[in-house]
């Protein structure tokens, strides 16, 4: 931009600023004040805006070398866009800071809390507020872990179970390798609609229905190992190959 002065630059950003922000119009304002042969286009507009709203400066950007000593009216210009720009750094990490005391303090009281509701409770959007768990304060989100309720009388029975185990184990020194573990799982046949995973996008909610049977048929299948091996797949099935429920009589005969 050094075809421009200095007055023709603040002039230019001045009529942009008065006149409702328009490229256009600043460029007409121009050459009406200093006429047509002074080429100015709507991009040079806004590559100077841009530049001022960057560095609080229309001047061209200084070469490195030897500072200057002089104390002109550019040279104080500078000085006091440097001093805003170290005041609004200190209040930014002030608030920074206070943010990340904020977020620590709640995490504190409350372990629970989603991102969402605490970002609403502390007024910092979603993005900062994982920002400043992840990155300032080094805390992740980790899943509960399920495990079974242990009652008073457990603990007694497990010491009975292992007794039990110990004493056939003296008379019968195979005995741990007959231990059979097992387990069932069940089948749909028509499909499972998991709703917790199946999503559909839209700009609108198509209020989409899966139609299903009231008892929907499904097929259990039983299998075990040992030491031996596996044992299975066993399939709760009729004579006719059609899948029935599980009953203690079907369950005694397919042990049997």
């Amino acid at each position: 931009m050094e075809r421009y002065t200095i007055q023709q630059r603040v002039f230019i950003i001045e009529q942009f600023l008065k006149i409702n922000e328009s490229l256009a119009a600043a460029v007409r304002k121009f050459h009406t004040k200093y006429g047509r042969n002074s080429v100015l286009t709507s991009s040079t507009v806004k590559r100077l805006i841009e530049k001022f709203r960057e560095t609080g400066s229309v001047g061209d950007a200084k070469h490195t070398g030897r500072p200057k000593t002089s104390r002109s009216n550019v040279n104080m210009s500078i000085c006091q866009y440097v001093n805003m720009s170290i005041c609004q750094y200190v209040n930014m990490s002030i608030c920074q800071y206070v943010n990340i005391e904020a977020v620590r303090e709640s995490v504190g009281e409350n372990h629970g809390t989603s991102i969402r509701h605490r970002g609403q409770e502390l007024q910092i959007s979603r993005s900062s507020l994982q920002r400043i768990l992840e990155k300032d304060l080094c805390i992740h989100a980790y899943k509960y872990q399920l495990t079974q309720q242990l009652k008073p009388n457990d603990h007694a029975q497990r010491r009975e179970f292992v007794e039990w185990i110990i004493e056939h184990q003296q008379v019968d020194a195979d005995f741990s390798s007959k231990i059979i573990l097992s387990d069932e799982a069940h089948f749909h046949l028509e499909g499972f609609v998991n709703r917790q995973n199946c999503r559909v996008w839209g700009s609108e909610n198509p209020h989409l229905f899966v139609e299903k049977q009231m008892h929907p048929q499904r097929v259990t299948v039983w299998c075990g190992f040992w030491a031996g091996g596996i044992i299975g797949p066993y399939f709760f099935e009729n004579e006719a190959g059609q899948a029935v429920t599980v009953t203690g009589a079907r369950y005694r005969d397919m042990i049997t």
